[in-house]
């Protein structure tokens, strides 16, 4: 960062981060990510890239583009998007609803970048064909929710971490700690973000209810945020849960139901159907050759019985097993390896088995 206007925002940010005005218990915290994010600005040299996770949905969307509009306030002004293999359908329908217009990368250019800053990304696995660019960065910042951190936290030089439902309240946090106004298109922005991430508040955090409310007292349009999320799902998707359910075993742990199966995509689609028939818990795999995915799903009254974390606990302790990466949240969890599903479905099964004290028994 150069320049006396950037030096001069940059004081005044740093002025403002000492008085946070914010709850007690969350001053600490969102002092640091903004202290974090102000150091990182001042180490650009050249243009930045802000990089998400493949096929970017509307929280890591709202991510970036907050986080872009943070930087600029800061005196940034050559900023690049990379959205490896470009953004989801609903992705494109809150962009055009909310006339956003973003030019950006959907492969790697040849171009080098010496700053980076990554999204809604816990491993450089989730990158694609983005993550040799990230790697090669020599300043790089993360800015995430997911639990427990991924390589990438280990990578990075600078570190904006909470495990907030999503990671739009992450930059908010961190833009509120900074005495930043956002616009009422940016705040309806992050707000569709939290809106999708929360599963519409099923997942959330006081900070998340707060931010929230103070969004939309800042011009956030909440109709308008819940409207472009109803979309019809795609035929594909629909038969991919059906098939599911009719490949579902279902295994008994105790007092708890378990359901297994493969799927060829929408891993984490099937998942939640699954637990919304009435499984405790999800295990749905999908694979090729040499790579296996297994999305997680737990209902929400196993992980208060149990204590048991989707992310934390199951595919964080799968990827070590099977030298995988894996993380998430408390009832949603994902894993990727490189080895089979059945491999992995049966190393998720003891897993669960030495968790919870018993033996899977078929229904």
């Amino acid at each position: 960062m150069k320049g006396a206007s950037a030096v001069r925002s940059l004081k005044l940010a740093l002025a403002a981060a000492r008085t946070l005005g914010l709850p007690r218990a969350e001053t600490k915290q969102w002092r640091g990510a903004a202290k974090a994010l102000l150091s990182f600005a001042a180490s650009i040299d050249g243009d930045l890239l802000i990089v998400t996770h493949v096929n970017a949905d509307p929280d890591a969307i709202a991510s970036a583009v907050l986080l872009a509009a943070l930087l600029e306030r800061l005196g940034l002004g050559r900023i690049n998007y990379a959205f490896p293999e470009g953004i989801s359908k609903i992705s494109s329908r809150v962009l055009k609803s909310l006339n956003i217009e973003i030019k950006y990368f959907r492969e790697p250019p040849r171009k080098a970048f010496r700053s980076v800053a990554v999204v809604d990304a816990a491993n450089s696995i989730q990158l694609g064909a983005f993550r040799k660019i990230v790697e090669r960065a020599e300043s790089l910042l993360l800015v995430d929710h997911h639990a427990p951190p991924g390589d990438l936290a280990q990578r990075s030089k600078y570190l904006v971490l909470s495990n907030e439902p999503a990671a739009a309240l992450v930059v908010y946090g961190a833009a509120k700690a900074l005495r930043m106004r956002i616009s009422g298109r940016l705040a309806t922005l992050a707000l569709t973000g939290l809106l999708f991430d929360s599963r519409r508040f099923i997942h959330v955090t006081p900070h998340a209810l707060r931010a929230a409310a103070q969004l939309i007292e800042n011009g956030a349009d909440y109709q308008l945020a819940l409207s472009l999320l109803e979309v019809e799902e795609d035929f594909s998707e629909r038969v991919a849960k059906l098939k599911g359910a009719a490949r579902c075993h279902t295994l008994r742990f105790g007092e708890y139901l378990v359901a297994i199966t493969e799927i060829g995509s929408f891993e984490a689609s099937v998942a939640r159907a699954l637990v919304s028939l009435g499984a405790d818990a999800a295990l749905v795999a999908s694979g090729k050759p040499g790579e296996c995915r297994l999305s997680i799903r737990l209902s929400r009254s196993f992980h208060l019985r149990t204590g048991l974390s989707a992310g934390r606990d199951l595919a964080a302790a799968l990827a070590k097993s099977l030298s995988g990466e894996g993380g998430g949240h408390d009832l949603a969890g994902t894993f990727k390896g490189n080895c089979t599903t059945s491999e992995a479905l049966r190393k998720m099964l003891q897993v669960l088995s030495e968790a919870l004290g018993a033996r899977a028994k078929p229904l």
